[in-house]
């Protein structure tokens, strides 16, 4: 068990769970096509892992809320034991890019931080409800410059939103422990991630990983990219094409090549399902 970093609501003390329990999270999708969860996840891949908050409010605009939610994936971490590489807690979503050994652990991983924050939020505001549109949302990552990439992405989030100018203004994102800032509380494992990068230092990561972050931030390129949220897997052609016959429980896939500020990038996609294939009684829905 682990000891808070944050100040807890009165009357609150560790194990968390025995006052909040988890909350199970009910499937709701965007309209997009949203992959589902630990029963698409592959097991041996570097996974971008995105959950919204219902509605795409901003349930947690609190630093108490984000201070929260990042406490319980210390503990996860420890409990699963899941290797993360990147993550970032924002206003009214969240990211993690981790290394799939065994799906259900990423997903009790995911799931006991976002049911847990639920939990609590709505036992401190008196309200019932889910506080998540879908339990998360995932895409393969192939490593090397795009697992990179990723990192540099998910990281610069809030300067994206125009909240800060640099990551490490953002105290909930990953930048402080991929450079060696955060000594403290640590979720990433970078020496999971110097392996899968085949990297033999930190400092090797670090000034490769920081003159990326400068690279983007000096030249604009901040937009929203969609390859690293609606997507099932990002990386070369030859990466995804060797993915395709993985993914059995698709009814359709599109590969692509992505509008993704890398280069020559390509994409796997589950093609949109044609309106005239849904029935009368969804359409009602």
């Amino acid at each position: 068990m682990f000891a808070p970093f944050f100040a807890l609501p009165e009357g609150l003390s560790f194990p968390f769970e025995a006052h909040f329990g988890v909350l199970s999270v009910t499937e709701v999708c965007d309209g997009r096509p949203m992959p589902r969860a630990s029963q698409y996840l592959l097991e041996g891949h570097v996974y971008h892992l995105t959950q919204r908050c219902h509605d795409r409010r901003f349930l947690l605009r609190f630093a108490r809320d984000r201070d929260a939610y990042r406490a319980w994936w210390f503990e996860a971490v420890r409990r699963f034991r899941v290797p993360v590489y990147g993550y970032c807690i924002t206003r009214n979503h969240v990211h993690a890019v981790a290394y799939v050994s065994d799906r259900e652990s990423v997903s009790r991983f995911m799931h006991l931080a976002s049911g847990s924050t639920a939990k609590a939020f709505n036992l401190r505001k008196g309200v019932e409800g889910s506080m998540w549109e879908h339990p998360y949302h995932c895409t393969i990552v192939e490593t090397g410059r795009h697992l990179l990439n990723c990192l540099c992405y998910v990281d610069l989030n809030m300067v994206r939103a125009g909240v800060v100018e640099h990551p490490r203004d953002w105290q909930w994102c990953g930048h402080d422990e991929l450079t060696g800032r955060r000594k403290r509380y640590r979720i990433l494992d970078v020496g999971h991630l110097l392996g899968r990068l085949e990297m033999r230092t930190a400092q090797e990561f670090r000034a490769q990983y920081e003159a990326l972050l400068e690279e983007r931030l000096r030249e604009g390129r901040l937009s929203r990219e969609a390859c690293w949220t609606e997507s099932l897997a990002v990386g070369s052609r030859p990466f995804v094409e060797g993915l395709k016959g993985q993914f059995t429980r698709r009814r359709s896939l599109v590969t692509d090549e992505s509008a993704c500020s890398l280069g020559s990038t390509w994409t796997i996609r589950e093609a949109p399902t044609p309106y005239a294939a849904v029935s009368p009684a969804q359409n009602e829905s």
